[in-house]
């Protein structure tokens, strides 16, 4: 076999491992990748349910816990954005326990590396006053993974007209 010969067979071998060996390794990786998000997801998910829960005692303690000290955020009810501190300032003041009821529906999330954006919606039918409501609302927050907990860094919502 001449050295042209051979260099031509390796260079064929060679592709054809790559053709089956990358799909492989990239079939792997998604994989990976799908877990990963379905973990991410679900973990998400339960905190959102945890921040609403705790927020329907009147307890903020829960969103507290879970957001970030870089925190932003733009809720419907007030007319600027607020920060970590002001969500704190909340968090040292007595609260009335809430009578709020509201349901929450997972919409989708985006995942790209220590970043989460989950999309949900919420249908209010009691306020925490006790008024019966009819309010919805499409909210999205924005997580990072900071020193290996998954916190709050921003958020928006929005009233829905039903």
């Amino acid at each position: 076999m001449t050295d042209r010969t051979y260099r031509r067979r390796a260079s064929l071998l060679g592709a054809a491992l790559s053709a089956v060996l990358v799909p492989a390794a990239a079939l792997a990786g998604e994989t990976n990748a799908a877990a990963d998000y379905d973990a991410v997801r679900d973990l998400l998910w339960e905190k959102e349910q945890a921040i609403y829960a705790g927020r329907g005692r009147g307890d903020v303690g829960p969103y507290i816990e879970s957001t970030s000290q870089h925190y932003v955020s733009w809720p419907p009810t007030v007319a600027l954005p607020f920060s970590y501190d002001d969500l704190a300032a909340v968090a040292g003041k007595p609260v009335q326990p809430s009578r709020e009821k509201l349901e929450m529906v997972y919409r989708h999330m985006a995942l790209s590396g220590d970043t989460a954006v989950i999309y949900y919606a919420t249908h209010m039918t009691v306020s925490a006053d006790g008024t019966p409501v009819d309010r919805r609302y499409h909210v999205t927050h924005t997580w990072v993974c900071e020193n290996g907990a998954w916190r709050v860094l921003g958020g928006m919502a929005r009233q829905v007209e039903k």
